[in-house]
């Protein structure tokens, strides 16, 4: 998902006053129900078993039975920071990530929500694995004898703590920007400035994974998928790609020769393929553990991605889709983009839908 758009969009979005605007603080004030939410700024769309689930600006969430066309029902949420990602493991359970490293659950397929992590948590847990890589780097500069190496390395965790402490001043102001659960007890939410969390226990829990990945810039990560077995990839800032396959327990991060911003990671059953800012697609053939450009079609950045049937569908932030049908090898442009600002993008029961300014639309019969 491109960031940079999405600010730039909410930003426009806010003023058009689509919603009206809440005081108070955001992460204890409920979203505002509002018969105009169906056409707010939605960044991020999941299926929970027939029903069609997105998230978006102020804390809107809108429930559907039948797709774009089919009337949308704003559902109650206790928080009216922005959402920015969404995820069901089955019909009922589902999580949404936000502003201010909110992360809520539904156990009723989306109706109601409730919160159960924010940014202040999030300062804790990485607060705790910053001082943590501290000590341990201070240790192994002295059983090395400050040679360069441990030097290098207790400088790096140093400036992390100094970054950590001095962004916790400001309170619970990291977005969370990703969101991925293989069941409905196991689930991980990624996000800015290295955020990266898990849990066991559906969400009523979190522990920090920030300790396992490599990361000394703090860079972001922007999205999370899982594919077969334990494996996952997060893809993030600086072109990289990061890869677990014993469900995050330990990570490997892979360069893919691009120093962009990745926003989206999919699993293909025979390949991995990372996208993202001005049309750049990478493939993996290994698991992760290289990468290669596919061919480029489009400069727009891309900002979805879905199988649909034998082939891969990713959409661009203009609402053009593109399609492979070699398994990521190449695309072809099948539906030119419309101008509209687009943020996300759902395979549900055949149909591709498009969220992004002006709500959900469906991306028409030239991506079938």
């Amino acid at each position: 998902m491109n960031r940079a758009l999405i600010q730039a969009v909410a930003v426009f979005v806010g003023a058009l006053a689509t919603v009206p605007a809440l005081a108070g603080d955001p992460l204890q004030t409920p979203a505002r129900m509002s018969a105009r939410a169906p056409k707010a700024m939605l960044l991020s769309l999941a299926q929970a078993g027939r029903r069609t689930v997105a998230v978006g600006e102020r804390g809107i969430v809108l429930v559907s039975d039948g797709g774009a066309s089919a009337a949308w029902r704003q559902a109650k949420v206790p928080v009216s920071v922005t959402l920015t990602g969404v995820a069901f493991a089955d019909a009922l359970n589902g999580w949404a990530v936000g502003h201010d490293g909110v992360i809520l659950s539904t156990s009723d397929g989306g109706a109601q929500w409730t919160t159960r992590f924010d940014g202040n948590k999030a300062n804790a847990l990485m607060l705790a694995d910053a001082k943590a890589a501290v000590a341990k780097a201070q240790a192994a500069a002295g059983a090395a004898g400050a040679a360069a190496g441990g030097s290098t390395a207790l400088s790096d965790a140093q400036n992390a703590l100094g970054d950590i402490e001095a962004a916790a001043k400001f309170g619970p102001s990291r977005p969370l920007l990703g969101v991925w659960f293989r069941d409905a007890r196991t689930g991980y939410a990624v996000g800015a400035y290295g955020q990266a969390f898990r849990t066991t226990d559906g969400g009523a829990n979190w522990t920090s994974m920030g300790a396992g990945l490599t990361n000394p810039e703090g860079l972001h990560y922007n999205a999370i998928a899982g594919g077969p077995g334990k494996a996952l990839a997060i893809a993030g800032e600086g072109g990289y790609v990061y890869r677990s396959n014993d469900g995050g327990d330990s990570w490997q991060r892979v360069a893919t020769g691009y120093s962009g911003q990745l926003y989206g990671v999919i699993f293909t059953g025979r390949s991995m393929l990372a996208y993202g800012f001005g049309g750049h697609v990478f493939r993996s053939e290994d698991g992760g553990a290289t990468w290669r450009e596919t061919p480029a079609v489009t400069k727009k950045s891309l900002v979805g991605g879905a199988m649909q049937g034998a082939g891969i569908v990713l959409a661009a932030q203009d609402g053009a889709l593109l399609r492979s049908d070699d398994d990521g090898a190449s695309f072809r442009v099948v539906r030119q983009g419309d101008a509209v600002p687009t943020a996300g993008m759902l395979q549900a029961d055949g149909a591709l839908l498009l969220s992004g300014v002006g709500g959900v639309r469906a991306a028409g019969e030239g991506s079938k």
